[in-house]
């Protein structure tokens, strides 16, 4: 196991795919020092990612650096503890209690619920991580910044109405903006502006002809762009795969938040605002980079209207189901359907894992 630093410019917390993908893509891509730490607690998966970086950033002629830490994500207090030690400038949540590639395929009477009430019904085991870093990242009283891969579109308003840092997620809308990029001119990419939501990746997974709702927003400039459903109805997106492009869609965000020069790019959940969103980027933050035509509540009110397809809603501090979400919980639990409050989200995962287990024993 490789001694923790005693600082470093990016804490990835997950070992899973997502987090391979995208630091991977850090050792490569990095121009400048980067200390990069790897934290979770399989010491052997860790032990491996820091050897595969070390090598690619050998191979890429990069100055990234990479370490790996034990964490322990039980509790706040431990949290505390492991990011104290490493003192971070960025935290990456890129760990959940719930994952999302398998979640609504239909293998078991769980899979199944999911399906039919939509990915909003898991918010509370995609909070529940996210919750608990944040928490600690607030105990600690640091200027860290906070960013979150775990269903941005929805779990970044929990913590922000929680009270709680969060200034970005990544991934989701990305997916639909180096899709979209890779099929106009080169010489237009700069200029890419999308609007998306993460249920657009549900419709993705469709075949092209059946996808429902609004679709994906794409501008040049100030121009918006006409029929890009028809430009994009050959794609059916696949369920793990994604990473390659979702998470590569992370790095130029991270190292533009790691003071590596600016960045024009595309983020969910920007500063706790659901839904995707263009933005620039540096070590200051996120900020909207909207079409000239379009203002800040009109992007935002477009985006909410994915809300209820998802099944779930974020609003003055409680959490709430959808109609026909809220009748399908009925039929297990009168009070998982009530929903619950932004500050509850332990206490919402533990109930939910209760009907989680039940119905995950039935094929």
């Amino acid at each position: 196991m490789t001694e923790h630093p005693q600082h470093c410019d990016i804490m990835v917390i997950g070992t899973g795919y997502y987090a391979e993908v995208m630091l991977a893509d850090l050792a490569a891509h990095a121009r400048k020092p980067l200390s990069v730490a790897i934290c979770g607690r399989n010491a052997e998966r860790m032990k491996w990612l820091v050897e595969a970086c070390r090598a690619r950033a050998v191979n890429f002629g990069s100055p990234a650096s990479f370490s790996s830490v034990p964490l322990d994500s039980n509790s706040i207090a431990s949290l505390v503890e492991g990011i104290g030690k490493v003192r971070p400038r960025i935290v990456v949540q890129s760990a959940s209690a719930q994952s999302p590639w398998k979640v609504d395929n239909g293998e078991n009477e769980w899979a199944r619920l999911v399906a039919k009430a939509g990915f909003g019904l898991t918010l509370a085991f995609n909070a529940l991580l996210a919750f608990r870093t944040a928490s600690a990242i607030r105990k600690l009283g640091e200027e860290i910044i906070f960013v979150n891969t775990c269903y941005p579109d929805g779990v970044n308003q929990v913590l922000a109405q929680a009270g709680l840092p969060i200034s970005t997620g990544v991934g989701n809308i990305g997916i639909f903006a180096s899709v979209i990029g890779g099929r106009i001119p080169f010489e237009q990419r700069p200029e890419l502006r999308v609007l998306a939501h993460h249920r657009h990746i549900v419709e993705w997974r469709k075949p092209g002809m059946q996808r429902a709702g609004a679709p994906v927003r794409a501008w040049v400039g100030d121009t918006e762009l006409d029929g890009i459903d028809d430009l994009t109805r050959d794609i059916q997106l696949p369920y793990r795969d994604l990473n390659m492009i979702s998470a590569a869609n992370a790095v130029p965000v991270l190292l533009a938040l790691a003071g590596h020069g600016k960045a024009l790019s595309h983020v969910p959940g920007p500063n706790g605002i659901g839904g995707g969103y263009p933005v620039v980027v540096d070590q200051g933050g996120v900020k909207f980079d909207l079409p000239a035509s379009l203002t800040v509540e009109e992007a935002v009110a477009w985006n909410q209207q994915f809300e209820e397809a998802d099944g779930v809603f974020v609003r003055d501090g409680w959490v709430t189901y959808a109609d026909r979400v809220r009748e399908l919980l009925t039929a297990h639990s009168s009070e998982l359907s009530q929903g619950f409050a932004v500050g509850d989200v332990e206490q919402a995962a533990a109930a939910l894992d209760e009907l989680r287990s039940q119905l995950s024993a039935r094929p």
